[in-house]
């Protein structure tokens, strides 16, 4: 028989909310606000006698059919679509800001601001969307790195590209005893593009080359941003692993009973995981709770009774079964079941503290002063956190956390059957490439196993040990204060100026009878090159804010302003492909790609504002 999706699983709880719920559809397309709360009002009572505060699937589904009705030009009724939503979840961030956008529609300028400030906590109260928040930031911020090692080898190379031809051309004469071709120093600089390497190699060469010529600020704040960028492989590495994660139903049922959440997803998946792997006592316990927290008991009972078989020494699914035995009134069976646990692990806390409250309830109250005072000495901070916070049924149940989660995905990797799970086709350790013991199949190479990631650090190295040996050499080809021209010590007599080339030593120091031609040729130059130096600067400016300040050494303005604009562009451009979330969202849109580009206009008017020359 063919069984509708969640319908093998439905639990007593959908029952009992789903007449509630069609009435709220009915109600809601007949314009009938008042009956459209109350029938949400009884959804909620149902939730609060089982201590469940997010139901993010009905919420999920009242914010998509507010957005079909507000594209349909119903903005009353899908306002109550999102009001509905948030009560239903109150930490889901997608129906506030569908409301953001319908108070902006609406021109509702006195809810903008409050619906933007509840959007924003929402975004953060939810786990799904706060780590897709983070990873995104994250991966800006490294990609920002990027562009700034990018932009800074860029500059350097239009700064300081005539002094690095001329040195090129010297050394290269000095080796071959002739003059070489401009075409071959050029085949030089780009020698990485012709072994077939990438872009990024040639940046890294060009680096190297450079590195010498710039002042050590500009040494410092490109290694630096080297060094940032490339931390993105392992980066990448780690979010991949965590985003693929994010999908197995193992940490995503872990997750929604740390946040209260019922979401008929989530059991529906964690059945199928339990299929694959029936003999999985962590899925039994986890499958059981998730039941036992919706108030389907007899459910849960069979999910512990399986998983305390198959696991012998485990005593979570006996603990929490001796609980629901308990709230039941079969105290017996409660008892045997803490009992047993103890058998199983002596010094478990949760199992001693119910079964002293199991003694009190039943009036033996010598046994149960005895037995809480032996979970006291066992652990007293344990048993105190247990009576400051009492649950509505007394006993303690244990729980099953994101973090045992995680740890649990991992070694599941051991597994073959394992890959056939949402979330689990992907392995990581950051130790790979350095030599230690592999993965297992299927999984993808680490981030240190990749050339380039040892290249950066290379280059960084082998800029530092370049420069000292030219200094400690022939040194590097001067730029003359007046015309321009690159030279070095060999292209002129000792003893003359070192600011100037030899042809300007003659016009304006020596003044010894050169020719007006001459003169008005250099004058000419000079004239040229501070034209050419103001455009480039402006040019360099307008596309890289901040590469002004950074010619100059002024380090932090030129910071600012690059990373405001990288950040800020970055941030539109790829705001929505960094990392999804797994299911129908609705998220910052328009307000978002506004508030970067504000944030990227303001990099671009600071670097402007920053590209004034030191006195």
């Amino acid at each position: 028989m063919l069984v509708a999706p969640g319908e093998s699983s439905e639990t007593a709880f959908r029952k009992l909310v789903r007449g509630h719920w069609f009435g709220w559809l009915g109600a809601l397309e007949e314009g009938d606000a008042p009956l459209a709360r109350a029938k949400i009002d009884e959804i909620l009572k149902h939730a609060q006698k089982i201590e469940i505060r997010r139901m993010t699937d009905l919420s999920l589904s009242a914010t998509l059919l507010g957005r079909r009705q507000l594209a349909a030009g119903k903005s009353e009724i899908a306002g109550e679509a999102f009001t509905a939503a948030m009560r239903l979840d109150p930490d889901l961030p997608d129906p506030r800001w569908a409301r953001v956008s319908l108070a902006a529609s609406s021109r509702a300028w006195g809810e903008l601001v409050p619906n933007l400030l509840g959007a924003l906590r929402a975004t953060f109260a939810d786990s799904e969307s706060r780590r897709v928040v983070l990873v995104r930031l994250v991966l800006i911020f490294l990609l920002t790195a990027c562009a700034a090692a990018l932009a800074s080898i860029l500059v350097l190379l239009v700064r300081h590209g005539p002094r690095l031809v001329h040195d090129l051309k010297e050394s290269a004469h000095s080796l071959l005893h002739g003059t070489v071709p401009s075409l071959a120093v050029a085949a030089f600089l780009v020698l990485p593009l012709l072994l077939s390497l990438d872009v990024l190699w040639l940046a890294l060469f060009l680096f190297v080359l450079l590195f010498g010529y710039a002042s050590l600020e500009q040494k410092l704040a490109s290694s630096l941003a080297l060094a940032l960028a490339i931390l993105l492989l392992p980066a990448l590495d780690r979010i991949a692993y965590d985003l693929s994660i994010t999908s197995s139903p193992i940490l995503r049922a872990a997750e929604a009973l740390e946040e209260s959440r019922y979401d008929q997803r989530v059991l529906d998946n964690l059945e199928a995981a339990k299929n694959i792997l029936p003999d999985d006592a962590d899925i039994r316990f986890l499958l059981g709770r998730l039941y036992q927290s919706l108030g389907q008991n007899d459910r849960a009972i069979a999910e512990y009774t399986v998983g305390s078989h198959v696991a012998p020494h485990d005593i979570r699914c006996l603990v929490n079964r001796g609980n629901i035995r308990f709230v039941d009134g079969d105290l017996g069976s409660a008892q045997e079941d803490y009992q047993e646990a103890l058998k199983r692990d002596g010094r478990s806390i949760a199992a001693r503290y119910n079964l002293a409250l199991l003694y009190a309830e039943t009036f033996r109250t010598v046994e149960a002063a005895q037995t809480l005072q032996e979970a006291r000495a066992l652990d007293a901070r344990a048993v105190q956190s247990f009576q400051e916070t009492p649950t509505l049924v007394k006993v303690v149940s244990l729980g099953y956390t994101p973090e045992e989660a995680r740890a649990k995905i991992e070694r599941m990797g051991r597994d073959s059957r394992t890959r056939r799970l949402l979330g689990h086709y992907r392995g990581f350790r950051l130790g790979d490439g350095l030599g230690l013991p592999r993965l297992p199949k299927g999984s993808v190479p680490g981030a240190f196993g990749i050339p380039l990631f040892w290249a950066v650090f290379g280059a960084i190295g082998a800029a530092f040990i370049l420069d000292r040996t030219r200094r400690q050499g022939r040194g590097y080809a001067s730029e003359c204060q007046k015309c321009g021209r690159a030279f070095c010590r060999l292209c002129k007599p000792p003893g003359e100026s070192a600011l100037l080339c030899s042809q300007c030593v003659h016009v304006y120091l020596k003044k010894d009878g050169v020719a007006i031609e001459t003169k008005l040729h250099k004058l000419e130059d000079v004239r040229r090159r501070r034209t050419f130096e103001g455009r480039m600067r402006l040019v360099l400016n307008s596309l890289l804010p901040g590469s002004a300040a950074f010619l100059d050494s002024r380090l932090l303005p030129a910071v600012v302003a690059f990373g405001l604009f990288a950040f800020g562009l970055l941030s539109v451009l790829l705001r929505d492909a960094l990392a999804t979330l797994p299911r129908p969202t609705l998220t910052a849109g328009t307000p978002g790609v506004f508030f970067w580009l504000l944030v990227a206009i303001a990099g671009w008017i600071a670097g402007f504002v920053t590209s004034t020359r030191k006195a």
